[in-house]
C-alpha cells in the first residue's frame, strides 16, 4: 500500500491501547479518518474496527508502508522488540510521532533512522479530549511537520511546544499531574463522608467544585485570587488554609513533583535514553 490515499496522508498508530484511542477518537470527531492501526491483539482491533470504523492490521511493516504518519504508541519496554522488527526498514520522508514515555529524540532517531521524529508527553484527560501535550522536535524537523504533528494533538486537548531538556519536567506536572489532583480530590470525598455526607453527595460536592475551578482558572483568573475571592478575613476557608499553610502543603506538592521528575529521569537511563 501507498503511503497516501487519493493525495491524503495516512495517519498510522503503532499500538492501539488507551491513549491511542482517546487521540483516534479525537482525530475521528475533526474529521481525520484515514487511518489505520497496528496493534498485536485480535480482539483488540476487532473492537476499535467496530467502535470507529477504521483499518487494522496485526502487521506493524504493513502499516508503516502504508502510512506516512506513524504514531508509535507503545509501552516504552517493547520499542526495542519494534526496533529489531524495523532494522531493515528505511524511514526516510516518514514523519514519527512518539507518545512513549522517557525515550528520548537522539534514542528515536537511532531506531527510525531518516524519520523526522518528535517527541511528545500526552496526560490522561486526553480521554475527554482535554488533554495537555508537549511537543519537542527532533533536529531537522520542517516547520510544517510541526504544524501538521501539532494539528493531530489539538484534536485531544491543548499543546506546547517546548525543548527536550523540559521533559522531565513536564512529566511531573502534566504526565503525573492528573493522579495528583485525582489524589486531593479523593481525600474531599473521604473527608466529606467523614463529616456525614453520604458517598455519592461528597462526589458531586467535589468534583463538581474541581470542574468549576477549572474553568474559572482556565478563563484566565491566577490560582492566588481565587483563593482570596473564596477565604474571608476570619471566615471558614481561612481556618482551612491556616492547615494547609501550617502543614506545609506547598512543600509536600514540591516535594511530590521533584520526586516524579526525578524517577522519570531515572527510567531515561534505565531505557539506555
Amino acid at each position: 500500500m501507498d503511503g497516501k490515499k487519493d493525495g491524503v496522508t495516512m495517519i498510522g498508530f503503532i499500538g492501539g491501547g488507551n491513549m491511542a484511542e482517546a487521540m483516534l477518537k479525537g482525530m475521528l470527531a475533526k474529521g481525520m479518518r484515514d487511518v489505520i492501526v497496528s496493534e498485536p491483539r485480535q480482539d483488540r482491533r476487532q473492537q476499535l474496527a467496530q467502535l470507529y470504523g477504521i483499518n487494522t492490521t496485526g502487521d506493524n511493516l504493513e502499516l508503516i508502508n502504508a502510512c506516512d504518519v506513524i504514531i508509535v504508541a507503545i509501552k516504552p519496554q517493547t520499542l526495542a522488540a519494534l526496533a529489531d522488527e524495523t532494522r531493515a526498514v528505511d524511514f526516510t520522508g516518514k514523519v514519527i510521532i512518539s507518545i512513549m514515555a522517557g525515550i528520548n529524540l537522539s534514542y528515536l532517531g537511532k531506531v527510525f533512522r531518516g524519520a523526522s521524529v518528535i517527541r511528545v508527553m500526552p496526560n490522561t484527560p486526553a480521554l475527554e479530549q482535554e488533554g495537555m501535550s508537549v511537543i519537542s522536535v527532533g533536529e531537522g524537523v520542517a516547520e510544517g511537520v510541526l504544524s501538521q504533528a501539532t494539528g493531530i494533538l489539538d484534536c485531544i486537548g491543548k499543546t506546547l511546544v517546548l525543548p527536550e531538556s523540559f521533559m522531565d519536567a513536564v512529566t511531573a506536572v502534566s504526565g503525573s499531574g492528573p493522579a495528583f489532583i485525582a489524589y486531593f480530590v479523593d481525600a474531599m470525598i473521604d473527608a466529606g463522608e467523614g463529616l456525614g455526607l453520604g458517598r455519592d453527595t461528597a462526589v458531586m460536592l467535589a468534583i463538581q467544585t474541581l470542574v468549576g475551578t477549572a474553568k474559572l482558572l482556565d478563563s484566565g483568573i491566577p490560582p492566588a485570587a481565587i483563593v482570596k475571592m473564596v477565604a474571608s478575613p476570619g471566615g471558614t476557608t481561612e481556618a482551612g488554609l491556616n492547615v494547609l499553610n501550617n502543614s506545609n502543603v506547598k512543600g509536600i506538592v514540591t516535594q511530590t513533583l521533584v520526586a516524579a521528575c526525578q524517577r522519570s529521569v531515572e527510567l531515561g537511563k534505565k531505557l539506555g535514553c
